[in-house]
């Protein structure tokens, strides 16, 4: 039997518009992957609020459009059983390079690389087939989905129960076995010092995860469900009551009282929050100190709250604890900062100052933190104690010394070639600008500790005969010279002097023929005039003024002139 074959044939015109079709889809999901790739991270929950808020005449478009930014958003935050895990403790979280260089660990204080070097042992110790299979569930929870409201959804919060029960019951068990405790430390506390140095600059070493920290973490977990809305509800408390606008002795009140409030609600929670030898009981305040930074309200508590009326507050107590540890690693910050800053220059054959932005943010930060540590333990009396008084005074003779030995040297340099430079600013002004303003500050913060600089005293007698004989030098403008290139070194000495606190008005001449010449042209031909600008023309024209008053010499008429010149130029401006 013979059969005949069926020849089937496909018609391109069925087939061609479908594969079109999904070639152009292709092509539009790979531009919007470009584009939604620029957009920037805080702005891409809005975008997607719009988008599918949107009503869009072409919805497979908008599709796309919502699919590449869920994928962006998600791909950034590939840890999510991680992120889910230590939702626990977000109230909680800070990440503060300061207290990096702490000496121990801070009482009441987890920072976000501790926990996640402790997320990093708890996988490998406690949990590791639990952790993986809720990677898996919400990696694909997420691909439909924002990671935010998939990590808030109920299915996430009964495998972050699950996670909270397996690791309180963990870190019970570990308590009775040291080799596993030294394992997990070991661990957590690699993971935490690796983070750490991708953070900040010129870290040597970090407060280690310890026993402690451990041990406050076990008690988070075991009352998270009362701990967590209280912290929020002080959160809030404490900035609705920074905004407020009272001022600030009366907002140091306010704070101070609701610590109290805090402290009480904090121990009717049960028993472990009554011992008042244990940082749970004193969670409140440390949670001011650790997270809000407010020193002053802390200091306040101290004082009134914790010391009258019982007995002695000693340094075994977890509030002044926390407080030398705070001032501790605000020292440490200052001298590592320093040393690593000026670690590779050679000021003195001819380098130039280099801080970067995350440098001075450091540095800035640290000196303040210095002060305010230091001012809080002045009131608690811990500088005036025989038993803590002299460490504290060896931190401040320390830190003291970097001032003297490696910062003022360099600074009194770069100082004196700034000023002289005539004809462009040196490449490193604005840094010396910045560190002028910073050791200024610093040695008022260590004069008022009783610690004053002889040294900075001089360097200050330096700068300003350094900067006089500069401006004097500055005025005396060439006749072939530009009047805006006078002016720009001018303008450079006033800011150098500036960050001193001191003006170069009283050096400003009415009889100098190069800053007449300057002014003049200012006023007669340049058409916008800035208001540093203004400040030396307006110092030329007072002590032209000054002059005229005191006597009529051979010069009286161009003085007039240059009078009559301003006051139309300003009635002009005005």
């Amino acid at each position: 039997m013979s059969s005949t074959p069926t020849v089937t044939t496909s018609l391109p015109s069925a087939g061609l518009p479908a594969a079109r079709d999904m070639m152009d889809a292709t092509a539009f999901r790979r531009q919007m992957d470009e584009v939604v790739a620029r957009i920037p991270m805080h702005a891409i929950r809005s975008v997607l609020d719009a988008v599918e808020g949107a009503p869009s005449p072409n919805g497979e478009r908008a599709r796309h459009l919502r699919d590449a930014l869920v994928d962006h958003f998600n791909r950034l935050r590939p840890m999510k059983a991680r992120r889910l895990f230590t939702s626990l403790f977000e109230p909680f979280l800070v990440d503060d390079p300061i207290l990096y260089r702490s000496p121990e660990s801070v009482p009441a204080l987890i920072q976000r690389v501790d926990m996640g070097g402790i997320w990093a042992a708890l996988t490998r110790y406690a949990f590791p087939g639990l952790a993986a299979e809720v990677q898996s569930r919400l990696d694909a929870m997420a691909r439909e989905a924002m990671l935010d409201a998939v990590l808030a959804s109920p299915d996430a919060m009964v495998m972050r129960e699950l996670m909270r029960k397996e690791a309180l019951d963990f870190l019970y068990t570990m308590v009775g076995d040291r080799k596993l405790t030294d394992r997990f430390l070991a661990l957590a506390n690699e993971e935490a010092h690796h983070d750490a140095r991708l953070r900040t600059q010129y870290l040597g070493r970090k407060a280690p995860i310890d026993g402690d920290l451990l041990g406050f973490v076990r008690a988070l977990l075991e009352h998270n469900e009362v701990l967590v809305p209280l912290t929020e509800r002080m959160r809030r408390d404490i900035e609705e009551m920074q905004g407020a606008g009272d001022p600030r002795s009366a907002e140091v009140d306010c704070q101070s009282a609701l610590m109290v409030g805090f402290v009480r609600r904090v121990r009717d929670l049960g028993l472990p929050f009554r011992d008042q030898s244990q940082v749970l009981a004193w969670f409140a305040p440390l949670y001011g100190l650790n997270v809000k930074r407010r020193y002053d309200v802390f200091l306040r508590h101290v004082r009134e709250h914790v010391g009258s009326g019982g007995p002695a507050v000693r340094e075994s107590h977890p509030l002044l604890r926390a407080l030398l540890c705070h001032f501790n690693a605000a020292c440490t910050t200052i001298r590592e900062v320093v040393d690593g800053m000026f670690g590779d220059m050679d000021i003195q054959d001819g380098g130039v100052l280099s801080a970067p932005a995350p440098t001075r943010a450091l540095l800035h930060e640290a000196v303040e933190r210095f002060d305010r540590a230091l001012t809080a333990l002045s009131g608690t009396g811990f500088l005036a104690s025989r038993s803590t008084g002299p460490a504290l005074r060896a931190e401040l003779a320390a830190v003291s010394r970097e001032l003297t030995g490696t910062v003022m040297p360099a600074l009194a340099a770069r100082l004196q070639a700034a000023m002289n430079a005539r004809h462009a600013p040196v490449p490193d002004h604005e840094d010396i600008v910045w560190l002028l303003e910073l050791v200024w500050r610093w040695g008022r913060y260590l004069g008022n500790a009783g610690y004053a600089n002889p040294e900075l005293k001089s360097l200050r007698l330096y700068a300003v005969e350094t900067g006089r004989l500069a401006f004097i030098q500055a005025m005396k403008a060439e006749p072939q010279e530009k009047p805006a290139h006078r002016m720009a070194h001018m303008l450079r000495i006033r800011r150098l002097m500036a960050a001193m606190g001191e003006t170069v008005d009283g050096w400003i001449s009415p009889v100098s023929q190069g800053l007449h010449r300057v002014v003049f042209r200012y006023l007669e031909d340049v058409g916008e005039i800035a208001d540093d600008e203004w400040a030396v023309i307006d110092a030329f024209v007072a002590s032209v003024r000054s002059e005229l008053s005191r006597s009529r010499n051979w010069q009286s008429a161009d003085f007039v002139d240059i009078l009559r010149l301003h006051e139309g130029r300003r009635r002009g401006e005005g």
